[in-house]
């Protein structure tokens, strides 16, 4: 590989090609449980002719053109604009089975009323467990395919409420998505959830009173809207703890419940490995200044480096932070040290899966030192031997980092590591340490397989220079007296 700087750009960010397979799969079912779900609907429920007036064969036919329509457009934006979900086919199923699923109730509550339909549900479910971009573009989707549904089911004189249900939705999808902060606890949850309740009904009203500037209609119809903004309000306080569940993801509940030292890995690691906890503690200070910095999940990059070392429990007195005094890698030769060391990626990674710790934390165990060699003990073995020693027997077992917040935690855990081991740390010492370190991993290719670039690259170490100081700050010197200790 040649020993230029990389650009690091989003062009060697590709996924594997079976993802798009996979993804079209999923967006297959999607598909078949709308069409069939309204062709039921239709033939077994609904009594209007539909604003269009078409007989049954026409109607089905349109069916399957318009939510071909959208979920093709649907589909190129996850492919195009939200690559990253290609790397995570889980999460990219449960958003995806979020979406059927509010179409489909909103299909079966309109047999009812069309004023009950749930217009903000789907960002409210999605959000959790995703970007805002993906909660307002879906929320946006299921209202248009929904809108379709009351033009296809409600007789003309009740066009009013396809407008109404398409200008609400987008509405309230934004409200709900953009209004409140990334970072969520249940307080702003509930908070998020309440203010898109009051707004649906704020939206309504002035929809239904300026529609025929009387508020007679926004009256007659107010217990649906409020049914619906009731039902929005339970069906997420119960269906993401369900989703979260199920499908093992992290949301910011969820990883802050990882990161509670109470967590079974956690205490753990307190416990039988202190000097690796402590470690993963600064790690963790680090890594989510470093992700504020680059715009990435802060929850994220903590959890991410609480786990990042577990590994190590399985031969805790191997490693230097554990150890006092005595190292056992003094007796041994350096290729069963190595060996020790670079398992505990591998290791990690298989505890995170036993203790089922979500994927996105997982996978971070394996790739924090990507495909690198151990140095000191390749090293030592070459001054041990007069002939050729083979460095891949020295390289770690992990992968290379597949996302921003693996190559912050790969970044972070070296610094924080050589930080702790300077002479009098300074900050053109530090900056031109991370320097170093970054170059080093992007000649060798650890970044290839993620989106980050040079400017997330410099301004994590930006992050990290500025940051140093208050981790690793000095105490002052206490004199002790016979009385104890004298300030």
């Amino acid at each position: 590989m040649p020993d230029t700087e990389k650009t690091n750009d989003n062009n060697s960010y590709v996924p594997p090609k079976s993802a798009y397979f996979w993804l079209a799969g999923i967006f297959a079912v999607v598909f078949a449980v709308i069409y069939i779900t309204l062709v039921l609907f239709v033939h077994f429920v609904s009594t209007g002719s539909g604003i269009l007036g078409m007989n049954d064969a026409e109607a089905y036919t349109l069916y399957v053109f318009v939510f071909a329509f959208f979920l093709s457009a649907l589909y190129v934006y996850m492919a195009v604009s939200r690559k990253e979900l290609l790397f995570s086919l889980k999460r990219a199923g449960a958003i995806m089975t979020v979406f059927p699923f509010v179409v489909v109730v909103n299909i079966v509550l309109i047999a009812f009323n069309p004023y009950l339909l749930c217009v903000a549900l789907t960002s409210m479910l999605v959000l959790p467990f995703s970007k805002k971009s993906d909660a307002f573009v879906l929320n946006a989707f299921s209202c248009w395919i929904s809108s379709f549904v009351l033009i296809a089911t409600l007789d003309y004189s009740e066009f009013p409420a396809v407008a109404f249900t398409l200008l609400a939705g987008m509405i309230c999808g934004a409200v709900a998505t953009y209004t409140f902060p990334s970072g969520m606890t249940r307080v702003v949850s509930v908070v998020r959830s309440f203010v898109t309740g009051v707004v649906t009904l704020a939206v309504y009203g002035v929809l239904l009173s300026t529609y025929k500037l009387d508020v007679k209609p926004f009256f007659d119809n107010v217990m649906y809207i409020g049914f619906s903004v009731a039902g929005e309000l339970l069906l997420t306080a119960v269906l993401v703890p369900i989703v979260e569940s199920v499908f093992n993801l992290t949301s910011d509940f969820k990883l802050m419940e990882l990161t509670n030292h109470k967590a079974p890995l956690i205490r753990r690691l307190s416990t039988e490995a202190p000097g690796t906890f402590n470690h993963c503690l600064a790690v963790a200070n680090f890594a989510e200044i470093c992700a504020d910095a680059i715009g990435e999940d802060t929850y994220l990059a903590r959890a991410c480096a609480y786990y990042h070392d577990v590994g190590k429990l399985n031969n805790v007195e191997y490693f230097t932070e554990n150890q006092a005094g005595y190292n056992p890698h003094d007796e041994i030769l350096p290729e069963v040290s190595a060996e020790i060391i670079r398992k505990h990626t591998v290791d990690g990674y298989e505890l995170c899966k036993q203790y089922r710790i979500p994927e996105e934390v997982a996978r971070v165990a394996i790739e924090h030192h990507g495909t690198l060699p151990i140095m000191y003990f390749y090293n030592k073995a070459k001054s041990l031997t007069d002939g050729e020693v083979d460095m891949d027997e020295y390289r770690y077992y992990g992968e290379i980092p597949t996302g921003k917040i693996g190559a912050i935690i790969m970044i972070c855990d070296s610094a924080e590591a050589a930080i702790r081991a300077m002479d009098n740390p300074t900050g053109d010492k530090v900056d031109k340490l991370l320097k170093g370190m970054i170059d080093e991993r992007l000649k060798l290719g650890q970044f290839d397989n993620c989106a980050i670039t040079m400017r997330d690259l410099t301004a994590i170490r930006s992050a990290i220079v500025g940051a140093y100081g208050g981790l690793f700050h000095k105490r002052i010197k206490y004199n002790i007296g016979r009385g104890g200790i004298n300030v």
